[in-house]
């Protein structure tokens, strides 16, 4: 569905401290779950990849899906990396995103159950330049791939990681994500 793009070798110059600070995404990450998008409406053209832009259009969705779900990660504990290396084949390419939901809670406990190993695409807002950014493709989303939930003197809380499997990018997200009417229960809700 998406065309192969290769462009010619291009200088990278040096940045200051601004482009490169830490604590880049901000708390809240915006999931929408593969089996929501209406793939019958995706065209290459949705994607594009130029040497100037890197950028994906809204995602169209399926009738009654759901639509995007706000997560809120305790603040400054949102991260991406993208690691990858050459193989004798092909190269080996882990993409991931990370982050910690506070608290000891039902809707965190449903998380886990009911969502472990689904698929699933991600947008993350730039805490400097607001812009979003789509983590998984079409066809190639992340997968909800592992969890550590603690209830410790320390704190209580849930790492999450979703991680996908290609030299994909992360692309900046045109369109919006507008979270679906969420249940207002669903942050007082506690787990004796």
């Amino acid at each position: 569905m998406q065309k192969i793009v290769d462009l010619p070798l291009a200088p990278v110059s040096a940045v200051g401290d601004r482009e490169t600070q830490g604590n880049r995404i901000y708390q809240k990450i915006y999931l929408i779950l593969e089996d929501d998008i209406d793939y019958s409406k995706i065209t290459e053209e949705d994607i594009t990849i130029t040497a100037a832009a890197r950028t994906m259009a809204a995602l169209p969705l399926k009738e009654g899906a759901s639509g995007f779900v706000e997560l809120n990660f305790v603040k400054r504990t949102g991260g991406h990396t993208s690691e990858g290396t050459e193989g004798d084949i092909t190269s080996d390419v882990t993409n991931t995103l990370t982050g910690t939901l506070g608290g000891r809670r039902v809707v965190i406990d449903n998380l886990l159950e009911c969502h472990l190993g689904k698929n699933f695409l991600a947008v993350t807002i730039d805490a400097v330049t607001g812009k979003k950014y789509i983590h998984g493709r079409p066809y190639n989303p992340l997968s909800f791939s592992a969890f550590n939930k603690r209830v410790t003197g320390e704190n209580a809380s849930c790492d999450v990681t979703f991680t996908q499997h290609a030299l994909q990018q992360e692309l900046e997200y045109l369109g919006e994500v507008t979270p679906a009417a969420a249940d207002d229960d669903d942050d007082d809700d506690t787990n004796s």
